[in-house]
This record gives C-alpha cells, structure tokens and sequence, in this order.
C-alpha cells in the first residue's frame, strides 16, 4: 500500500516528501474538483521531489485537443508516475501518439465496477481511481476481480457534484444578488463547501471523509486529499497516520463504506 496525497505548492512537496509515497497534482486549466491547480513548469519541478500523477480531467471540447496533445508529448518527457483522466480522448490520444505514461481512469461517480475497470485495462489505463460512493465490500470484490492497481480516498472532502456551469455566479447575477461569501451553500442544517471557477461549479461533501481506521493494506494507493484543508492540519493528519498515534483532529467519518447508496422513487400512494 502508498500513500498519495494532493499537494498545493512545492513548499507542500518539500514538506510532505518523507510522509508520503507519491504526489497528485491538478495542472492548470484542464482539472476539475481540486481547489489549485498548478501550471505544468511547477508540476515538473515537483516529479523531480517525488513521483507525481499529474490530473487532466476535465471534459475536452474539439477544440482542445491540440492543446491537449501538446500537453500529453510534454508529460511523456519528464516521466510522471501516471495520468488522472476523466475524458476517454485521453485514452485514444495515448495509442495515437504512442504514449507511454501509465493511465489512472477517473470518471468520479462511474467508476463503481470491475467489469468497466477492466474494460479500459485492456485499452491501456493500467490504474484505476475507485469513486467514494462505493461501500468498503464493494471495493473489496473490484480488488479481487480486477489487475488494475486501485486509488481509495481516505481522507479529506469528497467532490458531490460538478458543472461545466457557473451556477453560483450565474445565480447572483440573475438576481443581482451581493455577497461576500460564495464558499458555501446551507441545506438541511449542513454547510456544504462549494467552488465555481473557470471551469465550473464543484460542490463538496458537508464532512471530512476520515477511514483512517479502516484497514486498507489490500489496495494499491490510499489517497490524503488537502482540498479545502488548511496546511498544518493536513500536515498533522499525515504525520499521525505515518506515526500510529490515531489522534486525529477530525473525527472518524466514513461517507458511503458502510452505507449503500440506493435510491428509489417516492411512492406516493
């Protein structure tokens, strides 16, 4: 089992190099989910601390992919651990300009079984990035049915729902609303984070997903995810994992492990 954690900056790579096993950064302009993104010039600096799978997974419109495999050949030469993608063109621009940087499949919510997992195996994504609304027994029958080696978030705020759509600031221009705080959104006595930036809308999970206590040996790579998470206590989440010491300042919470995520119509009658 490694240990991968999101980072912010190379101070967080120089800080956090002995505590983990690799680093996953977002690169500018074609990530989604993740707080900060970085450009591609700091990103490389940042391999040369640590192995690094750099995130391009945003949706590629037809007229990205230029830029897109311009992205992809200058990826190829400074050898990264692999690349998070969401869009299959990633897939298919890997056979045609014969790339060889390993492919982590990370389609958020869709990637919730073995038989898909292996599907894109075969057409070259050697990794996989398991969703977070999957329960524990249900990762646990992907891990014994696939060759894929398997990414489980363990720590930090979970992405619920993303939009190419700028719904906040949409919203308060419709209305010509004013505010100083477009962080958050307030729904049945929860706060639930929320981002809108150049590449749409993100909204977070109300807690911080913590199953620091579930045993997770069996899979490739448990992911620490600093979104939203201020430095020092990101910081000592980690030391206290790598120390045993299970003092966490944020308590136990184990999202979807335990719970099935089943949904029925209302029945009216």
């Amino acid at each position: 089992m490694e240990v991968a954690a999101t980072i912010k900056s190379i101070k967080d790579a120089m800080g956090l190099k002995e505590l983990v096993s690799v680093f996953i950064v977002p690169v500018n302009n074609y990530s989604v989910n993740y707080e900060k993104t970085l450009p591609l010039e700091e990103i490389i600096e940042i391999n040369k601390i640590k192995p690094t799978f750099i995130v391009v997974n945003k949706n590629i419109h037809n007229s990205e992919i230029e830029e897109i495999k311009n992205l992809l050949q200058e990826i190829e030469k400074h050898k990264f651990a692999g690349i998070i993608f969401y869009d299959i063109a990633i897939v298919n621009l890997k056979q045609k300009l014969d790339l060889k940087t390993p492919l982590v499949w990370a389609q958020e919510h869709l990637t919730t079984n073995y038989q898909t997992i292996n599907y894109w195996f075969d057409k070259g994504a050697e990794y996989a990035y398991l969703s977070s609304e999957l329960t524990k027994e249900e990762m646990d029958e992907i891990k014994a049915n696939t060759k894929a080696k398997l990414f489980v978030n363990v720590f930090g705020y979970l992405p619920m729902f993303t939009s190419r759509r700028h719904l906040v600031n949409n919203y308060l221009e419709t209305f010509n609303l004013k505010t100083k705080d477009k962080t958050k959104i307030y729904k049945e006595d929860k706060y639930y984070q929320i981002s809108d930036k150049e590449n749409g809308t993100v909204v977070y999970s109300d807690y911080v997903l913590n199953a620091l206590d579930i045993d997770f040996n069996r899979y490739d790579y448990i992911v620490f995810n600093s979104n939203l998470i201020n430095e020092e206590d990101f910081y000592d989440t980690l030391v206290k994992f790598k120390t045993k010491k299970n003092e966490y300042k944020f308590p136990y919470e184990h999202g979807f492990l335990y719970k099935e995520t089943i949904y029925k119509v209302k029945d009216n009658d």
